[in-house]
């Protein structure tokens, strides 16, 4: 169809900048550096482009399609509107590895950052919050430890749309991402799938998801959430003196069905042991 064929199309060609991109970056490093990044582009270059499954709207959608580069005017930036499963999605970022920047007297905007060896995720979530950005996501470094890291990221534009997302995380839109029993309302499947693929790791047969920069208090205020939205049942886990929350291989098993239609196989480890 014609929404598959375009998806397609925009994939191999971002496929073919990212791959020249990295060719260049490969040049400037040095033999080691090359040959571990070279192993990365395979890895991560080795996903499918020529799925011709039938996209329906609003589930597991595709927007990449109605990427816009450049400026849009302010009344076309004031009626773009989240999806249900948009919002789902963004909320489950920001619960784990994304971030929002917040300015007062400005609309928001909300990025993700990955590894090369986590792209296809980090592209999973781009194809779908196409219409969301103004361009694709671009190659970033960062010095850790006197180490220098490659990662991909994304931005959104800052938009209007995210202002309810902004309110749920942040006490007068700016500040500490906090966690506030009102996020009980949007909780559900695809923001709990987002979390884990970002924030969670498996142990025992179960998940611990990090949530190492929330207090104790928020985090039994999101071990209430599960339970009493999702009838999930977990424990605090203590590590380093940080709380993080613990689900076991029972409750694993029988909530998987239900993450699976929304993970992505890159993360299929984290749940399937």
């Amino acid at each position: 169809c014609a929404i598959s064929f375009l998806y397609i199309m925009n994939t191999k060609v971002f496929l073919q900048i990212f791959s020249n991109k990295l060719l260049l970056l490969k040049a400037r490093t040095s033999c080691g550096t090359e040959k571990k990044i070279e192993k990365e582009i395979e890895k991560s270059l080795n996903i499918n482009i020529t799925s011709e499954k039938l996209i329906v709207y609003d589930e597991n959608i595709n927007r990449l399609g109605s990427l816009k580069r450049g400026v849009l005017k302010r009344e076309i930036r004031s009626k773009i509107v989240l999806t249900k499963y948009q919002r789902s999605m963004l909320i489950g970022v920001l619960l784990s590895d994304g971030w929002m920047r917040n300015k007062i007297g400005w609309n928001s905007k909300i990025g993700l950052k990955q590894s090369i060896k986590n792209f296809e995720y980090l592209w999973e979530v781009f194809i779908r919050l196409g219409n969301l950005c103004s361009n694709y996501p671009y190659l970033s470094k960062t010095i850790k430890r006197g180490k220098l890291f490659y990662s991909l990221q994304f931005e959104t534009r800052q938009l209007e749309c995210f202002s309810e997302i902004r309110n749920l995380f942040f006490k007068d839109g700016i500040g500490k991402k906090i966690i506030t029993k009102e996020l009980y309302d949007y909780m559900d499947y695809i923001v709990l799938a987002h979390w884990i693929m970002g924030d969670g790791s498996k142990r025992n047969k179960g998940v611990v998801l990090c949530t190492d920069s929330f207090s104790i208090k928020e985090v039994i205020i999101l071990i209430n959430i599960l339970n009493i939205k999702l009838n999930i049942k977990s424990v605090i886990h203590m590590d380093n003196g940080k709380p993080r929350i613990f689900i076991n291989s029972k409750t694993l098993l029988k909530i998987r069905p239900m993450l699976l239609p929304h993970f992505s196989k890159h993360f299929l480890y984290k749940i399937i042991h």
